[in-house]
């Protein structure tokens, strides 16, 4: 829950990113024996992903309120709703419109218990589901990915490209490489690269490494890096 909102704090990371961020770091703290039953069915798999999701939209509420920027597609969604209003989001939403971010919190509440019935109520047809023959499901799954690749940018490209991750997927699968730290290499780089240039365009008079520790927050996220492979070195060679 506390990576999903602080992933939606972060505008453009998205409930992908804070659900395979949350599912890598939760197998990597799983024990051997629960390890290897991550992307097999791990019940401790599925609570860390969808966690991560549902926690997503409240932090994203941080920046589309405070700052105007959506955090994600949902977040959009509500910005959109409050210009309609002639709601002006930003540092003076709360002295303008008094009220209006408890209100929105409010119905997050609410929204949630709502979930929770609809989760109760849908939760034995769907394991039922999940317990049909891949044979069946798979002629289903497969032309609802290729219309979601289609849609994004209306351009055949992108199905051609779901086919080619798709086989590159199966490979890596076979050989017994993780998928999320890909998926999330896929979804993050464009993001990073973007901010990296832009990093290096405000501070072109300095060195790269003494940006990362003239400040607190860029020596704190070096640490973190730091920290982040050697734990996964560590863990793998124990």
């Amino acid at each position: 829950g506390i990576i999903g909102t602080i992933i939606g704090a972060i505008p453009g990371a998205g409930a992908n990113v804070a659900s395979f961020l949350s599912y890598d770091i939760g197998r990597r703290r799983a024990g051997d024996e629960e390890r290897q039953k991550w992307g097999k069915g791990s019940y401790e798999a599925i609570v860390c992903a969808e966690v991560a999701n549902n926690a997503n939209i409240g932090g994203s509420m941080l920046p589309t309120l405070t700052l105007g920027i959506p955090g994600n597609a949902a977040a959009a969604a509500i910005l959109a709703a409050l210009e309609m209003k002639n709601v002006v989001v930003g540092p003076t939403i709360q002295t303008e419109n008094p009220g209006i971010i408890f209100y929105i919190y409010i119905g997050l509440i609410i929204a949630n218990f709502l979930m929770y019935g609809m989760a109760i109520a849908l939760i034995k047809p769907c394991v039922k589901l999940f317990s049909l023959p891949r044979t069946l499901l798979m002629p289903l799954i497969i032309p609802i990915c290729m219309m979601g690749a289609f849609a994004v940018n209306l351009n055949y490209f992108d199905v051609y490209l779901m086919f080619i991750a798709g086989i590159v997927g199966y490979i890596l699968h076979r050989f017994g490489f993780p998928l999320a730290p890909m998926v999330l290499a896929v979804i993050l780089g464009p993001l990073a690269d973007e901010n990296f240039r832009r990093a290096l365009l405000v501070f072109e008079d300095k060195g790269i490494f003494e940006v990362l520790i003239d400040r607190p927050i860029g020596t704190i996220l070096l640490l973190v890096v730091i920290y982040t492979f050697y734990d996964g070195i560590f863990r793998r060679g124990k």
